[in-house]
């Protein structure tokens, strides 16, 4: 039988040091100096390398996005410049999107030809540029955002639900200064089964309005609104809208603006000019029933604008109308004389007023002025309420007052 060869010094040392790592992991080697990992020595080497791992994420996940964006952009500015050069070669900017362009533009012809405006955008994140070559988050309106429902964060997506627009997509909006349309949303308004299309903006007092007179009621029955779809408390009822034949209401004869009531569509609301004159309500159909014996002063809490929407305050430069009127560079009280907030105020404006007039007994001033509802009752005349009033020569944001079965138009802000 072969003998065992005798162990090295080395092999001997390299054994004995085996032997110790293995106890001082086990916390088995109770003699010796040297003693296992503790709890908290392993929970401390589990945390560091949580965050080294989580660093590591982070940094990836920016690398990437920076990654994209910076596509998105590459994209915008290859547009700019195709479109660009066809812009000099025939004077006007393509009126669709040109052959070539990557496929996550949209492209839209703008102004008649002497603008556009495009958007790139994946997995939820939109950039657009417009002729002025600036390039800035969101989409166009009237654009989608690819990869992202359609939301994309806090942007508004086009044609989405009004009732769903939250203040962060509306504080996330560039101000529309009457201008820069790219600055605009466009969204629906299904209620009563007919979906209507409204302009949205933040304007300079860093609110959300529409920039579209509300639009609500049928000429073929009453509609039904519900606290899921809009500002009210419990089910109110929308009477049939009336082309103004009714009997002439004034002060005095029995009250009936006390009973809610529709009063529309103007003339040429669903022909030409359809886009210049606005439904008109009395006061209580605008308030969704308050009368003069629910409402005899202050603001109402309801209205028929749509869910998380509502009628702006009126009757004092502290008002809706008036903080909007001074952020227009206006005393939030009458001005006349050309004064420079009145064009704000106006169709082409930033306010994009409608020029809907009045309904008293019939139709008045329609193309000649704008007048709208507030919330806000007349303290000292029950039968009246604030609403603003526009014109090419004049404003008086929620100053004006006037008998509560008046048929005005109703602009809704956002809550």
């Amino acid at each position: 039988m072969r003998g065992t060869s005798p162990q090295t010094p080395r092999t001997t040392e390299t054994t004995k040091r085996l032997g110790l790592a293995l106890d001082r992991l086990s916390g088995l080697h109770r003699g010796s100096t040297h003693r296992g990992f503790t709890i908290v020595e392993l929970l401390i080497v589990v945390v560091v390398i949580a965050i080294l791992a989580a660093i590591t994420i982070v940094a990836y996940n920016g690398i990437t996005a920076n990654a994209k964006e910076s596509a998105l952009k590459a994209d915008l500015n290859t547009t700019a410049k195709k479109v660009g050069i066809a812009q000099a070669e025939t004077g006007t900017y393509p009126s669709s999107k040109p052959a070539g362009l990557p496929d996550s533009i949209q492209y839209s012809q703008t102004n008649s030809g002497q603008g556009f405006c495009a958007t790139a955008s994946k997995d939820g994140k939109a950039f657009h540029i417009t002729q002025d070559g600036t390039i800035q988050s969101g989409a166009c309106s009237g654009h989608t955002i690819a990869g992202g429902g359609g939301g994309g964060g806090n942007e508004i997506a086009a044609n989405s639900p009004i009732q769903n627009v939250t203040q962060a997509q509306c504080q996330a909006l560039p101000e529309f200064t009457g201008s820069n349309t790219s600055a605009i949303r466009t969204v629906t308004d299904n209620r009563g089964g007919t979906t209507r299309t409204y302009e949205i903006a933040k304007l300079a007092d860093g609110k959300c309005w529409m920039l579209t007179n509300l639009k609500l009621g049928s000429t073929s029955g009453s509609i039904t609104l519900t606290p899921g779809d809009s500002n009210v408390a419990s089910n109110f009822t929308l009477p049939q809208l009336n082309d103004g034949s009714r009997s002439v209401i004034w002060e005095g004869s029995g009250n009936d603006y006390d009973t809610p009531y529709a009063y529309g569509p103007v003339p040429g609301d669903t022909g030409l000019g359809a886009t210049n004159y606005g439904y008109l309500y009395n006061f209580s159909a605008a308030t969704a029933g308050e009368t003069q014996v629910s409402l005899i002063t202050g603001n109402a809490s309801h209205s028929i604008c749509p869910a998380n929407w509502r009628l702006p305050t009126g009757g004092s430069p502290s008002s809706d109308f008036g903080q909007l009127d001074v952020a227009f560079g206006g005393t939030g009280s009458y001005a006349g004389n050309g004064e420079t907030n009145i064009a704000k105020w106006q169709p082409s404006g930033p306010f994009r007023g409608s020029l809907s007039g009045n309904w008293r007994s019939g139709f008045r001033d329609q193309g000649g002025g704008g007048d709208l509802w507030s919330a806000s009752a007349t303290p000292d005349d029950p039968d009246g309420a604030f609403y603003a009033h526009f014109g090419p020569d004049v404003v008086n944001p929620g100053g004006s007052y006037g008998y509560r079965y008046f048929g005005l138009g109703v602009r809704c802000l956002l809550n």
